[in-house]
């Protein structure tokens, strides 16, 4: 279910200015998604009839002399869509946090994040040159540092064994958890180097000689992907990927289900990797494509790397419950350039793991606090969610 935020906000916009897109994202899961779609249409084609009724009707513009002052035009705004004023503190952000974005055009928003001032502000200090000085030196910070380090575990041991983490550990991935609005008695989080790492881990350690597909839907080349199709290959997998209209690039239905519902009628099927946004067009997938490989015995990998900040509180993962999923930080928050990932594993199904010797030397990460000054060769990362973070530049991890 949605949070009351979000409804709160779509009710705004449904009676305001304009439809939310990530509620219709969350709905389609629900039996009543049509009815949602038919109110979405709804509510754009009111908010064109009203902004022609009332803003300026029978009016024509010429020229830009003829145009209507900032003021008049913000005043008839206001009376169309009085609910408008309740966007005042977002207002109150972008001037504070966001002004040095003024005079330009953001054209192509592929779900990075955009950088505030303060974010910036704390780059250019961490980028220096030279080394902080030591934590003991600054008895007023309250915020550890920490460095992040290759860890030889494999998948399984890690998801069975992660009360064994230190206490900063736990600290940061109970901090991750909750930011993402994914519950600790409901999955398991491991750290990878990368969102290639998380691809690569998880096609090592799936039982591709028992569960021997691969189904992917990808309307692009994605390396991490390909990675992941390499490798379970070699385990003896069979790889297969959904084929796409053209030109639309919308799934191609009937030879997705023909993939999904086979004619042999094995429980066990294999892995169901699906985004649910296309990186290119940008365009939403039903959920239902994973409810029904889930119903047909295909464990399912939800790939949230394409989302943007935050959307993981509107999935629902109540409802659909994949098995996996991998999700960059690069992407949620906008600020990693380490491309620090997180691979999830659902802890129903963690029992079907495999421990191999490969999967133990595939970007899995350790975080060690830091009480001593760093030395040159480690670069200090700005902190996103109030710790600070730090990446050795020279440890060596296969991506």
């Amino acid at each position: 279910m949605p949070s009351p935020s979000v409804r709160e906000a779509s009710q705004v916009c449904l009676h305001g200015c304009c439809p939310a897109p990530f509620l219709s994202l969350v709905e389609s899961a629900n039996p009543r998604s049509s009815a949602s779609a038919t109110t979405t249409r709804a509510s754009r084609a009111n908010f064109v009839t009203t902004t022609t009724a009332v803003l300026f009707p029978n009016t024509y513009f010429t020229n830009h002399e003829s145009l209507p002052s900032l003021m008049d035009a913000y005043s008839s705004f206001i009376a169309a869509y009085p609910q408008f004023r309740e966007t005042e503190q977002v207002g109150y952000i972008r001037e504070q946090e966001y002004h040095h974005l003024s005079n330009h055009i953001c054209l192509d928003y592929t779900g990075f994040g955009l950088f505030s001032h303060a974010q910036l502000h704390s780059s250019e200090a961490s980028s220096s040159s030279q080394p902080p000085p030591p934590l003991y030196s600054f008895p007023h910070l309250k915020t550890p540092y920490f460095n992040i380090s290759y860890k030889s575990a494999s998948l399984k041991s890690q998801v069975q064994q992660g009360s064994q983490e230190c206490a900063t550990e736990t600290e940061i991935r109970k901090r991750i958890m909750r930011f993402l609005n994914i519950l600790e008695d409901d999955y398991a989080m491991v750290c990878t180097a990368n969102k290639t790492s998380s691809f690569k881990l998880l096609a090592e350690s799936y039982p591709f000689q028992t569960n021997r597909r691969l189904l992917t839907v990808y309307d692009c080349e994605n390396e991490a992907v390909s990675v992941m199709a390499e490798s379970s290959q070699k385990r003896g997998a069979k790889v297969m990927s959904a084929n796409f209209s053209w030109p639309s690039l919308r799934i191609h239905s009937t030879k997705m289900n023909e993939m999904i519902i086979s004619k042999r009628k094995k429980k066990k099927k294999g892995l169901f990797v699906f985004p649910l946004q296309s990186s290119v067009t940008g365009a939403r997938y039903s959920y239902l494509w994973m409810r029904l490989a889930q119903e047909n015995g295909w464990h399912v990998l939800l790939d949230a790397c394409a989302l943007g900040p935050k959307d993981l509180d509107t999935l629902g993962l109540s409802l659909i419950q994949p098995d996996f999923l991998i999700c960059s930080f690069f992407k949620v928050f906008g600020d990693d350039p380490s491309g620090f990932a997180c691979l999830f594993v659902r802890r129903s199904s963690s029992s079907i793991l495999e421990s191999t010797t490969i999967a133990r030397s595939i970007g899995i990460m350790k975080m060690m606090l830091v009480m001593q000054a760093c030395p040159l060769n480690h670069r200090w990362l700005s902190h996103v969610t109030d710790l600070r973070w730090t990446m050795d530049r020279k440890t060596d991890i296969s991506a």
